[in-house]
Formats: C-alpha cells, sequence, structure tokens
C-alpha cells in the first residue's frame, strides 16, 4: 500500500505551488525542444543551405566556444539566487534561436551556437540549483522524476509539430518551427518571473572575504569529476536519437521520411508514460546506479535493432525501427533517472549550482561533439558504428556503476545510537 501511495502522489505531481510554477514552465520550454531537436540539423541542411558536414561542425564548434559557461553561471545561481539566473539564460537562449533565421553558412553558425550553448549550460545548472532549494528533504528524487516525466511530454508534444514541419518540407514551415521554439523560451520565462525570489544557498559571513580554495570546491571533487566524464560519455545516448537517427531514416532506410518524427513522438510519449513508475525503485545512490549500469546492454540491443533497419522493404524499416525505439526507451529512464540521481546525491548541499554546472559541463561537451560523433559513426560508418557506440555507452554506465561504489565507501559511517536499557 505505502508503494502504491508514493506512486500516486508522484504522478499527480508536486502540491507546492512553487514546484509546479516549475515543472509548468519546464514543459513549456521543452515543447520547443522537441520541434527543435527533431528538425534542427535537417532545417541546417535543407532550409539554411549548409552541407551536413558544416552543420555538424557549426553545431560542434559554437558548441565548445561556450563551453565551461554552465559552472560560472550555476556559481552565480548558489551566490544570487536560482530565478532570475534561469531567466536570463532562457532569454538569451530565446535570441540565439531566432537568429537562426539569419544563418546561411557557416561562420555565424558559429555564433548563433556559441550563445545558444552559453544560455542552454546557463539554463541547466540554474535550474538544477533550483530544484535542490525547492525540493523538500527527503523528497528530491520524486521532484527530479515528476520533471524528467513532464519534460518528456513537451517533447512528445513538439515531436507532433515537427512531423507537421518534415512533411510540408518548406521554407516556411521551417521559419515557423524556429518562432515557434523561440516564444516557448520566452513564455516559459515568464512563468518563472511569477516565482518568488529564491534565496541563495553560498553566501560569505558578513566582512568576511570568501576563501578562495573554497569557492571551487566542485571542481575539486575527484569523485564527482570521475562521474560526470563517465556520465557524459553514457549521455551520448540522447544524441543517437535526435541527431542520428532522423538523418539514418531519411538517408540510409526505406522508410518515409516523416517517420522521424514519428518515432522520436514514439519515444518521447513511453518516457514520459514510464518514467515515474520505471524508477520508482531509485531510492538512492546504490539503487541509482544500478538501473544506471543495467540501461547500457539495452541501448545496445535498441541501436542493433534500428541499425538492420537499413536494406529491408520499407514495413519492415518502420516495424525495426518502432521496436529499436521501445527498447530505447526503457533505457533512456533508467540512465536518466540513475545520473540524475547520483548528480545531486555525490554533490554537496550547499552549493548544488556549482555541482550542476560541472555536471552540465560534461553533458555540454558530449553535446559539442555528438553531431560530428554520432553522424560519423551511426550514419558514415553504417551498421557497425552502431554496434560500436552500444558498446562504448554500455561501458560507460557500468562505470558511473563504480564510482558510485567508490564513493559511497569514502563517505563517513554514522554513528549507532545505543538503545536504552
Amino acid at each position: 500500500m505505502n508503494r502504491l501511495t508514493r506512486l500516486r502522489t508522484a504522478l499527480s505531481g508536486p502540491q507546492d505551488p512553487r514546484q509546479r510554477l516549475l515543472a509548468l514552465s519546464t514543459v513549456i520550454n521543452t515543447v520547443g525542444m522537441g520541434i527543435f531537436l527533431s528538425t534542427g540539423t535537417i532545417f541546417l541542411i535543407r532550409s539554411a543551405g549548409l552541407s551536413p558536414t558544416d552543420a555538424g561542425i557549426g553545431l560542434t564548434v559554437g558548441s565548445l566556444i561556450g563551453f565551461g559557461a554552465g559552472v560560472l553561471i550555476g556559481d552565480q545561481a548558489d551566490r544570487r539566487g536560482t530565478r532570475e539566473v534561469v531567466i536570463g539564460s532562457m532569454l538569451l537562449e530565446a535570441v540565439a534561436s531566432v537568429s537562426l533565421l539569419f544563418v546561411h553558412s557557416l561562420w555565424p553558425l558559429l555564433v548563433v551556437a556559441a550563445a545558444a550553448a552559453v544560455g542552454r549550460s546557463g539554463t541547466g545548472s540554474a535550474r538544477g540549483a533550483m530544484i535542490g532549494a525547492l525540493a523538500e528533504e527527503g523528497k528530491g528524487a520524486q521532484l527530479r522524476t515528476y520533471l524528467r516525466a513532464v519534460t518528456n511530454v513537451g517533447l512528445a508534444i513538439g515531436t507532433i509539430g515537427a512531423a507537421i514541419v518534415l512533411a510540408v518540407d518548406t521554407r516556411p514551415a521551417y521559419v515557423a518551427m524556429i518562432l515557434t521554439d523561440t516564444i516557448t523560451f520566452l513564455v516559459g520565462a515568464a512563468v518563472l518571473a511569477r516565482l518568488p525570489h529564491v534565496p541563495p544557498t553560498r553566501t560569505a559571513a558578513k566582512g568576511a572575504e570568501p576563501e578562495k580554495e573554497r569557492r571551487w570546491v566542485a571542481l575539486r571533487d575527484l569523485p564527482y569529476l570521475a562521474l560526470t566524464a563517465a556520465s557524459s560519455v553514457a549521455s551520448l545516448q540522447y544524441f543517437v536519437l535526435v541527431t542520428g537517427l532522423p538523418v539514418w531514416i531519411v538517408l540510409h532506410t526505406e522508410a518515409p521520411r516523416w517517420i522521424a518524427a514519428v518515432v522520436l513522438f514514439f519515444e518521447a510519449s513511453i518516457v514520459a508514460a514510464t518514467q515515474v513508475p520505471a524508477t520508482r525503485s531509485i531510492d538512492g545512490p546504490r539503487s541509482a546506479a544500478r538501473l544506471l549500469a543495467l540501461s547500457g546492454p539495452l541501448f545496445l540491443v535498441s541501436w542493433i535493432l534500428i541499425a538492420m533497419a537499413s536494406g529491408p522493404a520499407a514495413w519492415l524499416a518502420i516495424t525495426l525501427l518502432l521496436a529499436g525505439v521501445v527498447v530505447h526507451s526503457l533505457a533512456e529512464v533508467w540512465q536518466a533517472g540513475g545520473a540524475f540521481e547520483l548528480s545531486f546525491a555525490l554533490a554537496r548541499p550547499q552549493a548544488h549550482g556549482q555541482y550542476q554546472g560541472v555536471f552540465g559541463l560534461g553533458y555540454g561537451l558530449t553535446e559539442a561533439v555528438a553531431p560530428i560523433v554520432v553522424i560519423g559513426m551511426c550514419v558514415n560508418w553504417g551498421k557497425p558504428g552502431w554496434i560500436v557506440l552500444g558498446v562504448i555507452v554500455t561501458v560507460a554506465g557500468f562505470v558511473c556503476a563504480l564510482v558510485e561504489r567508490v564513493w559511497a565507501r569514502a563517505q563517513p559511517v554514522a554513528e549507532a545510537v545505543p538503545a536504552k536499557a
């Protein structure tokens, strides 16, 4: 009965109005993300006029230019409060989004991608700090799981629009897609503006200088850095679907072009429906690490199925793609839930923004190199590339679990309280 009650509570969402505003802002933001993730690379190729190579280089190098901003912005969120920092970062993302309409060559794309990377990393780290600040004691995992679920609701809604854009495949349709993405950032920021100021979690004592050697605590936390590195490799799985799969479907399978958005909608819907029940076993870092490790072999199976979609007739290709996406969905739920929990459990509570900035630093590096890695391995290399990448992600998941064990052994053991006579 207790488990059923906890599940119903998680599915009904948070009762705190501040958490509800955060969830609403998140789902609005991810509607635009769902549209852009499904069509962004194809927009650059078919509408902006860039070659697949230039699009990959521009997105990668531009993201590298913005690399590291999340740590600085997350530290500011810890010291100044998270609300204003998240809103500012989202506004920067809106500017970067609308600027894509003026991109027709590599160099402008570098500038826009860099601005988007700064805004995206800042939003991620500051929002992570906000989650830590707004979560009730002992219910952080529940809030994070719920937000992960509503994120996929937004992605699923966005992919419906993406399917229409890909089916129409005209410049006006792509322009409407970009403008919709921009508006979601603005509306999401407006929703967060209704939140009261969230007090900072790290403040120096009055009249005292902050100790420099203690400021960048996350950058000196070796277990956390190891977790970040391994988790970043595992997070390549996100970009396999949003970057590699659409191009794979269009160029290497007999499936119709619009199926690229349909399978992403299918995947996002499954994740949204299963995120809470599939990760309800997470009650601490050990259980989170276990699910993260189990996700790797499932990704390998999923990508083998997707690779096999190249060659057969359209109906069989679609069947294999859908089967691969179903398996990928469960693996993603486990990987995302496990990594999200570990990113908070292994961090110091008073510096969540900085720690989330460091964690996002690894994710940002993966995001930067993902277009080249995923397109190079999965699209250009072909079927063997899908298998090799699956092995790499599987190993990374096991390394995350190993890091958690090493960290847990280093934690002080609580002294037992003697029983009263």
